[in-house]
């Protein structure tokens, strides 16, 4: 019985080593998965601060832009600037995308479209210039009768 018995032994030991190694995995688990949660809060809560100081800073903004006095007029200035190109920037870009803005609410809308999708507004378009249309076609009827020389 000496064999069965020492094969009893191993096993145990050999079971007692898989439980503390689970034991241990299970706790690494249990925190690591603390830790994530933790990260993710402090992530929101800086998140939350950094919307705060934005607001903050708009409103003091406001109070300011107009005082040519101000400590922080240079400032002032750069944004007005930086705002007003990005503007048109943006209006570059709604070129390029075939899109306009609606004139109820603001919405990208495609130049096609006849009702604004987000406010059900009639898109109202200005009459399109004849005579820009004449001169892009005169000019195209130009290059393929130069090339066709050639």
């Amino acid at each position: 019985m000496g064999f069965v018995d020492s094969v009893k032994d191993l096993a145990g030991k050999f079971g007692e080593s898989v439980e503390r190694g689970a034991k241990t995995v299970s706790n690494s688990s249990k925190k690591f998965a603390e830790k994530t949660k933790m990260k993710r809060e402090i992530a929101r809560v800086q998140s939350d601060i950094n919307t705060d100081y934005i607001e903050l800073g708009k409103v003091m903004f406001e109070k300011i832009c107009d005082d040519p006095e101000s400590d922080y007029a240079s400032i002032v200035s750069d944004i007005k600037n930086k705002t007003a190109n990005l503007e048109e920037l943006r209006s570059i870009l709604m070129t390029l995308e075939d899109k306009i803005t609606c004139a109820n609410c603001g919405a990208h809308i495609r130049k096609d479209q006849i009702y604004c999708d987000k406010c059900g507004t009639k898109v109202e378009r200005p009459e399109p210039e004849a005579d820009v249309e004449v001169v892009e076609e005169a000019e195209t009827e130009a290059v393929f009768s130069s090339d066709q020389v050639e």
